[in-house]
């Protein structure tokens, strides 16, 4: 289990994939070459259903390395980030035990209550949250909203827990922007792998 260093991430550099125009100017070259690059095969890319061409950091860099291209600062530094909510340390201890022995590479963060969530998402923008539903003062609900109607933010994977599940509870974390809601006690080898899901 690792956890935050300080290092700050872009919001561009925060997602998965980027156009063609975000790597044009992350790297300082005429959008029509990155476009040239990804047409000849040389950079790979996948197209969205709208057409538009997409590139994952990994294989920007991976590309960057091979044509001996200078790597912008912040663009290998996209370790995954799941931020782990509850006000139960145990829960978050738990929970963070069984990603860092899953994904050992993956930074995992704790917080014990919601007000503190929502600072945190803003500094860190993580992949995935792992959220619980009650918690005092800003509950889940509160803190899936925020998180989604921010511009930084919205791309993390809210994956919702609780000891209270019910279709009310499910429907409204669902309506907020989660991914899905998980009921305590976790089965964590399914919540390990909704994350793996999550961050593909």
């Amino acid at each position: 289990m690792s956890k935050h260093s300080g290092s700050t991430r872009s919001d561009r550099t925060g997602r998965k994939n980027l156009s063609t125009f975000d790597i044009a100017e992350l790297i300082e070259v005429d959008p029509g070459s990155v476009a040239n690059w990804i047409d000849s095969g040389v950079l790979k890319a996948h197209r969205t259903p709208g057409g538009h061409r997409r590139v994952a950091v990994e294989d920007l860099v991976r590309f960057l390395h091979e044509h001996k291209m200078p790597v912008p600062a912040g663009l290998e530094q996209s370790q995954v980030c799941v931020l782990v909510v509850d006000d139960e340390p145990d829960t978050t201890r738990i929970i963070a035990r069984a990603i860092g022995g899953s994904h050992p590479d993956f930074e995992v963060v704790e917080v014990h209550d919601g007000f503190r969530a929502g600072t945190v998402v803003a500094t860190l923008k993580p992949d995935v949250v792992i959220l619980d539903l009650r918690m005092p003062g800003m509950d889940g609900f509160e803190v899936c909203r925020l998180i989604k109607s921010q511009e930084a933010t919205k791309h993390a994977e809210v994956i919702a827990i609780t000891a209270y599940p019910s279709e009310e509870n499910n429907r409204r974390i669902m309506d907020c922007g989660a991914k899905m809601c998980l009921s305590k006690p976790l089965d964590l080898a399914k919540l390990i792998e909704q994350i793996a899901l999550a961050v593909k």
